[in-house]
């Protein structure tokens, strides 16, 4: 299984393996760090985007914030 990832700074996509979930990585293109959720978060997660009025940062504890 891949997973979609896509910086919410600059945009940049690109796939991952499935062992990058509930990981923190680095945009490849401006370095940004971001959180890719863990498999079983998938939906929680999309609901809170669909929610967003602007960008999302997620803590190393996992506290949203935007």
């Amino acid at each position: 299984m891949h997973i979609i990832a896509q910086c919410p700074r600059c945009g940049y996509r690109w796939w991952l393996d499935a062992l990058a979930a509930d990981r923190r990585i680095r945009c490849r293109k401006c370095f940004t760090l971001l959180k890719v959720p863990d498999l079983t978060e998938v939906p929680a997660a999309a609901e809170i985007i669909s929610q967003a009025k602007s960008h999302i940062f997620v803590d190393g504890a996992g506290r949203t914030y935007g």
